[in-house]
């Protein structure tokens, strides 16, 4: 949060919470699901998985995996830049370029469920003092889709 009233900034996101049916957390609760890495999703119409993986291997990176319509790349913080660097020298521009908090093992939800997550989340994104909201639930591209309509 950038806030600079952390009270009041705490009851508008507890307000958020509650009006989606859940409830937050101390701060630190959930943090054991996730891992602080290097993200980097490169489009696969741009490359092909094996020369990608070359690259971000030599570079530093941990792993490579396709998502969609994307390959996803995954680093350490500290390799981040480097790995980052030996991608866009190559030619490729990341779609997505950060270090981000990751989930150790993504939830599998029901599409109910997952639509109220998505929509968590979107009200967490659009108030003015929340930087980055994270979440371990898979999210497939019908819920997407679903929420989309609606």
């Amino acid at each position: 949060m950038v806030t600079d009233n952390r009270n009041r900034t705490a009851s508008e996101v507890r307000k958020i919470f509650e009006r989606s049916g859940g409830k937050m957390g101390s701060a630190g609760a959930v943090a054991f699901l996730f891992e602080r890495k290097g993200l980097i999703s490169v489009d696969a119409a741009s490359t092909d998985e094996d020369t990608l993986m070359a690259i971000a291997l030599d570079a530093g990176a941990d792993d490579l995996k396709r998502s969609s319509n994307a390959f996803e790349i995954t680093c350490d913080p500290a390799a981040f830049a480097q790995v980052q660097d030996a991608i866009q020298k190559k030619g490729l521009k990341p779609i997505v370029a950060e270090i981000s908090q990751l989930p150790k093992a993504a939830v599998d939800v029901d599409a109910e469920t997952g639509k109220r997550v998505l929509r968590l989340m979107e009200a967490l994104d659009d108030h003015d003092d929340v930087q980055n909201a994270y979440s371990n639930v898979n999210i497939s591209d019908e819920m997407l889709a679903e929420v989309g309509k609606g």
